[in-house]
């Protein structure tokens, strides 16, 4: 799970649609800006997070408690930007990097939702960016690139991919107006 797509899915599939990320003092200098301007719950136990969150007390408990169970390669260095090794074993999903037990107060939660970023579920486009009618034929100068058009992603989505896709889609596209307009 290395991008968002697979997890707004996951996400989905909670209570309320609702998940929370639970963060301890070792990791909350290494939060985005976008984090320290957020609305958080921040508490000196977790008892309290989970209380001011509305999370159940021992299942948050319990869940924290076999995920500090579960890391394994404890002994290797954290480091915050390169894969480190530091995982867990038994969960699912497994942590694969990062993993470092969460044991440090002050704890913090957030509220997370899902949304949207794009829907790549729109028009049918050949390898020439013209869109395709009903019959699965090219309609005569009309083409599409971009979020607009469908049919290249579906379980899951590499970030920037959908930006190198609108731009050599965009060039063929450009090329092909052109040539249908002389």
């Amino acid at each position: 799970m290395f991008t968002y797509a697979k997890f707004g899915k996951e996400i989905l599939r909670q209570p309320g649609a609702v998940a929370f990320q639970i963060y301890d003092a070792k990791v909350i200098p290494l939060l985005r800006k976008a984090y320290q301007e957020a609305e958080g719950v921040e508490s000196n136990t977790l008892e309290e997070l989970a209380t001011e969150l509305d999370v159940h007390v021992k299942k948050l408990l319990a869940t924290v408690k076999a995920f500090n169970e579960a890391i394994v390669n404890n002994e290797k260095p954290f480091v915050q930007y390169r894969l480190d090794g530091r995982r867990t074993k038994g969960l699912n999903p497994d942590k694969t990097n990062w993993a470092q037990t969460i044991d440090t107060p002050p704890y913090r939660g957030y509220a997370v939702v899902c949304g949207l970023t794009m829907t790549y579920g729109g028009l049918k486009t050949n390898e020439r960016a013209q869109v395709i009618d009903t019959s699965d034929r090219p309609i005569p100068g009309l083409y599409a690139v971009g979020e607009i058009t469908g049919g290249f992603f579906y379980h899951n989505y590499p970030s920037g991919t959908g930006l190198m896709r609108g731009a050599v889609m965009g060039r063929i596209a450009g090329a092909e107006a052109a040539a249908y307009r002389k």
